[in-house]
């Protein structure tokens, strides 16, 4: 019966979400249009994201007691003022893992760069797929007969043009103006199963401590507004809403998995935060500051910057209540 439950459990926190994003007006129409919306999402998602990693996953991580080993003697001054903030290796080793997950997704992203050929940044979504063929500042409609054709990316208000071989297409023509998906997209979904595991091992190991259906409503309120941002990023990143929609479900493989080993183990939600928590938050920093925030430095109108501005505020908000409320 408790299995029963438990995976009951984990599967309504991992469809739900998906049900809430049939009515989030994004990837519906073209991108062009979506763009200021789209960006206010990603906003959202950028304030989820840093407010998911360092006010729940890190502080979660923590040893008993949060924070350094504070030794204050106030009888004693012969101590150096260094010696009063001793780090023990248990703090240490949240901060490590954070590193680590920040390095790992650092070199997950060069090896989809290096597989998928986006070597130019992230796939901007000025970059439309009808973007023209630019020689010398000069717009023009080359045909492919030509023996080399150049094409000018556009990066943070500099252009880099690049040689073409006779023959080879640009990314953005083929497919039918589908443009490629980007690296962020990729690292969003490991991040995101990465993510559901650890959810998954807080759902078994709690259903078998009589508290699973209490953990069961506040991963739902977490996911919620998470999921919603991770759908911007994945639109962002060229998947289509279905393709969105059906990944997101996939990784949710992630948190069955969690639930099963949790059940088998109890007790492994509460230890598979030494490691596993803190570097899925060093992979989430690493996403909202090298994915989504350079996609908002792009030139915009005052209100435009406010409204990206106010919904990063929400996302972080969101999450603030979320971690106040466990």
């Amino acid at each position: 019966m408790v299995w029963a439950e438990a995976l009951i459990a984990t599967a309504l926190v991992g469809a739900a979400p998906v049900v809430v994003l049939l009515v989030v007006p994004l990837g519906i129409g073209s991108q062009e249009k979506q763009q200021p919306l789209l960006r206010v999402f990603l906003s959202f998602a950028a304030g989820g994201l840093l407010g998911d990693a360092l006010l729940h996953l890190l502080p979660h991580s923590l040893p008993e007691g949060h924070s350094h080993n504070h030794h204050h003697d106030h009888h004693d001054h012969d101590h150096h003022d260094h010696e009063a903030h001793s780090h023990s290796m248990a703090d240490l080793y949240v901060w490590l893992w954070t590193l680590a997950g920040m390095l790992t997704f650092l070199m997950l992203e060069k090896f989809v760069r290096a597989q998928t050929g986006g070597g130019h940044g992230h796939s901007h979504g000025h970059l439309h797929s009808s973007a023209s063929i630019q020689d010398g500042g000069t717009t023009s409609s080359s045909s492919t007969s030509t023996t080399a054709r150049k094409r000018t990316v556009f990066k943070e208000g500099k252009s880099d043009t690049e040689e073409l071989p006779a023959g080879e297409e640009s990314s953005s023509s083929l497919g039918h103006g589908k443009k490629p998906i980007a690296a962020a997209g990729y690292l969003n979904l490991a991040a995101d199963f990465s993510h559901n595991f650890t959810d998954g091992l807080a759902i078994g190991a709690t259903f078998l401590r009589g508290t699973g259906w209490t953990t069961t409503v506040a991963m739902l309120l977490h996911e919620l507004p998470h999921e919603i941002g991770d759908f911007a990023i994945l639109i962002q990143s060229g998947f289509t809403r279905r393709e969105a929609m059906i990944t997101q479900l996939i990784t949710a493989i992630g948190a069955m998995i969690g639930t099963v080993i949790g059940l088998f183990m109890e007790g492994a939600g509460d230890s598979s935060s030494v490691w596993i928590s803190p570097f899925t938050a060093g992979g989430f920093i690493y996403i909202a500051c090298t994915s989504v925030m350079p996609e908002l430095l792009e030139d915009c109108s005052l209100v435009q910057s406010l409204k990206e501005a106010a919904a990063m505020c929400a996302g972080i908000g969101l999450m603030t209540l979320i971690a106040l409320s466990e």
